[in-house]
């Protein structure tokens, strides 16, 4: 997926001029070999553009802080995002400016717990101005078409961390929107797009970037504090290891004579052995339990305490009691806990049992 991205307003396009254009982009850039959808938008999937109003529930009276993005009907296919309730916007609504609004499903949800959010209506706040200077009238109502799958549209890891809609893409926004194209591999071109777009207008510059480049800054601070985390894991991991290794080896040589006597009073080397190893993994898998535990619990406070946006950023599809940590690394020092009881043990359970009891 291809982002082209222009200032109309900079290069002195009004409504109208900017309409024309647009039109004239979306139908030539459809038109190239190997393209499958081409949307408007006027906020790129993860980019730094927020714009939040204020919505009226109709029949709530209730206020609620709303992010937006005006988006053409090909914007919900082009980006995989199904209209699970409902339906989406029409081209002919569209041009028409329709009144219409797109929730995502966690937005009505929490709009309209437990009902039914299509033909709900909204409305805008007296205040608010579009991005093109635009002042909607007071009472404009909006009514509700549809409901969209949840998708990472706004901030990465989190779907739902704020109310979220869609209002159809409309002739009074052509000069704030940008141009979502989605093709097969290797296309289209950047030459062939820029080719277009000076076409069009020669002296009208375009940015073009693959969708995939708004993850940069998302991925970036994780990354870096994976990396870092994770060596510093592994050396504790290390640490730890050799720690339990030298403790519990040396606690089970230091029953050499103990095992002797056993073995000369008749004892089973099978028994013997089972009995050294209860008692040296023990106190290893209590620890090991109230670790895992106290861990779950420094986890659930962190996430509870920090920011979510700082958060997600760190445990993006990650969940803070993530099943490989907490087992995985348990189970890889109860196995190091194992080794360093049997070795020892069966050492000594070999060595003669009059040399075991004068062993000091």
């Amino acid at each position: 997926i291809v982002a082209l991205s222009f200032d109309l307003t900079g290069a002195g396009y009004d409504n109208a001029r900017a309409q024309v254009l647009q039109w004239q982009l979306v139908q030539r850039i459809a038109a190239l070999p190997g393209v499958r959808e081409v949307a408007q938008a006027s906020a790129v999937p993860l980019d730094d553009n927020h714009r939040v109003t204020d919505l009226l529930i109709a029949d709530r009276e209730e206020h609620a802080a709303v992010e937006y993005n005006y988006v053409s009907p090909a914007f919900f296919p082009l980006l995989g995002i199904p209209i699970v309730r409902g339906r989406n916007f029409t081209q002919a609504e569209n041009q028409a400016d329709a009144p219409l609004v797109i929730f995502p499903e966690s937005t009505a949800r929490r709009l309209w717990p437990n009902q039914d959010p299509i033909s709900k209506t909204i409305r805008l706040n007296a205040s608010y101005q579009d991005a093109a200077g635009n002042l909607m009238r007071k009472d404009t109502s909006y009514e509700v078409v549809g409901v969209a799958k949840d998708a990472q549209v706004s901030y990465l890891g989190r779907a739902d961390n704020r109310f979220y809609v869609y209002f159809p893409a409309g002739p009074k926004q052509q000069l704030d929107l940008r141009i979502l194209i989605s093709g097969t591999a290797g296309t289209p071109r950047m030459d062939d797009l820029r080719a277009i777009v000076g076409s069009v207008d020669p002296e009208l510059a375009v940015e073009i970037a693959p969708l995939e480049e708004n993850l940069k800054p998302w991925l970036t601070p994780g990354r870096i504090f994976s990396t870092v985390s994770g060596f510093l894991s592994a050396l504790a991991l290390l640490l730890s290891a050799i720690g339990i290794y030298g403790l519990v080896s040396y606690v089970v040589s230091r029953r050499v004579r103990e095992i002797g006597i056993r073995m000369a009073l008749g004892a089973a080397k099978r028994d013997v052995l089972r009995l050294v190893m209860n008692q040296a993994m023990r106190p290893v898998t209590i620890g090991a339990l109230i670790g895992i535990a106290g861990c779950a619990a420094v986890a659930w406070a962190l996430t509870a305490v920090l920011p979510w946006d700082v958060s997600l950023r760190f445990l993006y599809g990650i969940s803070p009691v993530d099943s490989a940590a907490f087992l995985g690394v348990p189970g890889f020092l109860l196995s190091v806990a194992v080794l360093a009881s049997y070795i020892p043990a069966r050492r000594a359970m070999k060595v003669d049992p009059m040399v075991a009891l004068r062993y000091e």
